[in-house]
């Protein structure tokens, strides 16, 4: 038996992050357990416990530090993946908190972050695929990715272009951009329905596609490293995304960061979040 675990907090989240942990359940073929860490009174009737509840799905509280407790919890070998949720700042971009950012630093499993403000469909149909449009970057994403889908699911490719990285010899920009994705999918990609290509800032392309196609799911592959020039486009993503984004841990990058004493810790969003 496989499983997909929602990290249950007391906040608002915690519904969405249940809707997404069904829908990812329903994706992978998975069942679907909730965790809470905290130690609650007798007969007491929790956020938590009341919206795993409503979904019929058993919840585990768990002692002792939250985010240790969860990433020994995401451990098991039948978990496939984990659900957490992030916050919400002032200017209503979500950021990952101190607990999401453990996991996500650590977690050897693909973890899911969901933003306070999604409105989950409660289905999880079309996947948002972000690649660099290299056989080396894409290779990783796809071959964790495949894994864990089971059905029929459409992948929509996207690569965004910048003044450095978008092809000098184009002689018609749309018609040879377009023959670039076909071969791109064909070579590296034959599952995916879709490629689109785009040019300017990652986030609000991935934004922006995500309207037009109407996607579910955003999918990015990261070597948990959250050093600013290493978590970019996570950093970004995360910090705009109103979709749940579906982070999966390269196991061919680099060796983690490991910060020095006297060194500002940086985050995933660039800022030493609570």
């Amino acid at each position: 038996m496989t499983i997909v675990l929602a990290a249950l907090d007391s906040t608002v989240t915690a519904g969405p992050v249940m809707e997404v942990a069904m829908a990812m359940g329903t994706l992978t073929g998975a069942h679907v357990e909730a965790v809470h860490v905290g130690v609650e009174p007798a007969g007491s009737v929790t956020a938590p416990q009341f919206v795993a509840g409503h979904g019929d799905v058993p919840i585990h509280l768990l002692e002792g530090q939250v985010g240790p407790s969860l990433l020994a919890a995401a451990d098991r070998p039948e978990v496939v993946a984990v659900v957490i949720g992030a916050r919400d700042s002032p200017h209503r971009h979500p950021y990952v908190g101190r607990t999401a950012r453990h996991i996500l630093e650590h977690a050897v499993k693909p973890v899911v972050v969901v933003s306070p403000q999604a409105a989950p469909s409660g289905r999880i149909e079309r996947l948002l695929v972000p690649l660099e449009g290299t056989e080396v970057s894409s290779r990783p994403v796809l071959e964790q990715l495949a894994p864990l889908l089971v059905g029929d699911v459409e992948l929509v490719v996207l690569h965004v272009f910048n003044e450095s990285t978008l092809p000098a010899m184009l002689d018609r920009p749309v018609r040879d951009l377009d023959i670039l994705g076909r071969e791109f999918i064909v070579r590296h990609c034959p599952d995916a329905t879709r490629m689109e290509f785009r040019t300017g800032p990652i986030a609000a392309r991935v934004a922006e596609v995500s309207e037009e196609v109407d996607t579910d799911l955003v999918v990015l592959s990261w070597s948990q490293n959250p050093a600013p020039e290493r978590a970019r486009v996570v950093r970004e993503v995360l910090g705009h995304s109103v979709l749940p984004v579906l982070l999966l841990p390269d196991a061919n990058a680099a060796a983690p960061w490991v910060p020095s004493p006297h060194d500002r810790r940086p985050t995933l969003l660039g800022e030493d979040s609570p």
